[in-house]
């Protein structure tokens, strides 16, 4: 699937990684794209404080088509690295693209 990820390079280098390492086991590939794409995905990772006062790393998304229409957005939380909350949008937007297939 080509994919064009709207986010800073460190981000849109490491959410390629983990939908690419996810993937595999779908028998999915991702290509970073700038034309032609077939999902356009806005995506960023920052850092929240919890109830506690302990900071945590999360990750918010939006994927649209190649038409520019909406298909899904959702956020994950309280996790302990950025890498770590990729990882969790990775999966959930493997998950979520193969259910509208």
């Amino acid at each position: 699937m080509k994919v064009r990820i709207e986010a800073n390079e460190f981000d849109k280098k490491l959410l390629l990684e983990k939908l690419n390492d996810n993937g595999k086991e779908h028998h999915l590939a991702f290509i970073a794209a700038d034309e032609g794409f077939d999902y356009r995905i806005e995506f960023k990772t920052f850092q929240q404080t919890t109830a506690d006062g302990s900071r945590r790393s999360a990750a918010k998304t939006a994927v649209y088509d190649k038409d520019g229409n909406a298909l899904f957005r959702f956020s994950r939380d309280s996790r302990y690295t950025d890498t770590g909350a990729t990882n969790a949008v990775a999966k959930e937007i493997i998950k979520r693209l193969r259910e509208l297939k």
